[in-house]
């Protein structure tokens, strides 16, 4: 009698143990007062106790006071709230609200970022209780109350947002300040799980006219320094053809004030009425550290005078191609790279710079796998090229289309050899695609503001019926739907679209020059491959090609499929030495 009493004492003494919960939950993230935060978050919390297992409430508002709520989140009657966002995060799959336990008690509650962003610039106040198993449980406590404060995304195309504004001139000629706000979406500084310290920056570069915005009147100017409001750095660069505004915070919405200094005199101006356009392109800093080179060894078509097929890391600046220039790009320096693909707002932006037949020749006019950028003959000179879609990627580029535009802006084709490190971290990083080794899918969706159904995660890919087109560049960084991070495509340094959208121009490893930064006009470096004879290839496939093309390494498209003519399936990135 004692022995079964004390059996059933046991088993009633286990119940109470896998019950029994500390007093509130911890709330893990947002931070308490943090700043900046994506209006559409992801709030996460954990019950500490060892095996616990509990469903959560999520209760927010914008006062410390809890009668009304204006969000109010129980798991126990639902996953996913229609409009407003679902609990994710848990290891184990749920399918009812009764079936939420998870032996691993941390939750978090995702906000659906197209139907239900919180307001910008706004203090919210969260709170989180637990209620245990076994089901009929009580909840416990209530934590104690944490607050955030929103940042700012674009309405639309949140990940791709960066404007200029307003603006002025003074000074003397030699020393010429040019005035400005530049805002910006998500800018970051950051270290990478290989310790490597990287930060978003924006290339500025001026062109101005002396002839009241003339045709074909505009010049590239000699900057020389400058400043920029908090939450960024300026840094100068040898050849004056800009600068760069390096983020030294991170923010989910960015604005400064800012000044550019302009040496008129270098440009043979002197006090002479003059018109000045700023233009701005969002990049990322890679720093310098060794990178594993054709993770895998893939291989692929195409001469590759570089590692010959087998896997190597590229340790020091000193390796090369074999013939190259000792200061050929080989990745292991730090380099800048676009956090976008290029698009065609900023390439209609390029042609309305440019002189009539100038730009007639560089101008794809057909409406075709998403490329639409229209010619109006009456509107006045600089506005007669509109992208119908500005935050698409550019398409049908050709080599020389794309040299032309990259040297304009000061620019240059990165090596494919820096197209692989901004693919993956420094270190032993052996990653397959841009974001990890999990393989993209095929589900799809409807893109907001672009139609089609096109592929919902990762990349723009697989020639997918219904979206035989480029996307929005960043289009999966953008919150359009809830993704992982992984799921968002980026690489580690957070650039977008290093697979898929737009196979991308780059200089292969059989060219043996340096491909110079631009020199501000449409006639490129001498030292640029010729469109004519090769030495460029494409790297990291597109909306039309299928998965293996998409791999870091994959060499596919640096013979055959990049020719001197255009292709819908062929874009371009920035890239620049400081």
């Amino acid at each position: 009698m004692n022995t079964l009493l004390n059996k059933a004492a046991a088993a009633a003494m286990l119940i109470v143990l896998s019950s029994a919960l500390s007093a509130a939950p911890s709330l893990l993230s947002p931070a308490d007062g943090a700043a900046g935060v994506s209006q559409s978050p992801a709030l996460s919390a954990a019950e500490l106790t060892p095996g616990a297992s509990a469903q959560y409430q999520f209760q927010m508002n914008t006062a410390d006071v809890w009668t009304a709520p204006l969000f109010s989140f129980d798991q126990t009657a639902a996953q996913s709230f229609v409009g407003q966002g679902a609990f994710s995060g848990q290891n184990t799959t749920v399918l009812v609200a009764n079936d939420a336990y998870s032996s691993v008690s941390t939750a978090t509650f995702a906000f659906y970022s197209n139907t239900s962003k919180l307001d910008p610039d706004t203090q919210y106040y969260w709170r989180v209780r637990v209620k245990p198993f076994p089901p009929g449980t009580a909840y416990g406590d209530w934590s104690a109350t944490a607050s955030f404060t929103t940042g700012r995304f674009a309405v639309q195309n949140p990940a791709n947002h960066l404007a200029i504004s307003g603006g002025g001139i003074s000074g003397a000629p030699g020393a010429v300040s040019i005035g400005f706000t530049i805002a910006e979406n998500n800018v970051t500084t950051a270290t990478s799980a290989g310790l490597g310290a990287y930060n978003t920056a924006d290339w500025i570069f001026v062109k101005f006219s002396t002839m009241s915005g003339a045709e074909g009147s505009w010049n590239h100017a000699t900057l020389t320094g400058g400043s920029v409001g908090a939450g960024a750095a300026l840094s100068a660069v040898s050849d004056y053809r800009g600068v760069f505004f390096d983020h030294t915070a991170n923010y989910a919405y960015w604005t400064a004030g800012a000044t550019v200094t302009w040496n008129s005199t270098a440009d043979g101006i002197g006090l002479t009425p003059v018109l000045v356009k700023v233009f701005a392109i969002s990049m990322v800093h890679v720093p310098t550290g060794s990178f594993v080179y054709n993770a895998g060894a893939i291989s692929g078509s195409g001469v590759n005078n570089y590692g010959a097929g087998a896997q190597s890391t590229v340790s020091d600046a000193s390796q090369r191609p074999a013939g190259a220039a000792a200061n050929w790009p080989n990745g292991y320096n730090s380099f800048y790279i676009g956090r976008y693909e290029l698009t065609q707002g900023q390439y209609a932006d390029f042609l309305n710079t440019l002189g009539v037949s100038q730009a007639a020749d560089l101008h794809y006019n057909s409406v075709a796998n998403g490329h639409n950028i229209t010619y109006t003959s009456g509107n006045p000179y600089g506005s007669r090229y509109a992208a119908v879609g500005p935050n698409a990627a550019k398409n049908y580029l050709s080599p020389s289309d794309a040299w032309s535009y990259l040297s304009w802006a000061g620019l240059r084709p990165p090596t494919e050899m820096e197209f692989e490190k901004a693919g993956r971290d420094i270190g032993g990083d052996t990653r397959t695609y841009p974001w990890g080794n999990t393989a993209p899918g095929t589900a799809t969706y409807t893109p907001p503001n672009e139609g089609g159904t096109c592929i919902n995660k990762y990349i723009n890919y697989n020639n997918t019926a219904g979206c035989l087109k480029v996307l929005d560049v960043g289009r999966y960084m953008s919150g359009d739907v809830y993704r992982t991070a992984a799921e968002a495509g980026a690489s580690p340094w957070g650039i977008a679209d290093l697979g898929g959208n737009a196979m991308e121009i780059v200089v292969d490893c059989s060219y043996a020059s340096v491909p110079s930064n631009g020199n501000g006009t449409v006639s490129w470096p001498v030292g640029w491959p010729s469109p004519s004879v090769g030495g460029y290839g494409g790297r990291g496939g597109s909306w039309g090609y299928g998965w293996d093309v998409l791999r870091v390494s994959d060499r596919q498209g640096v013979t055959g499929l990049v020719l001197p003519g255009r292709d819908g399936n062929v874009g371009a990135r920035a890239c620049r030495t400081q």
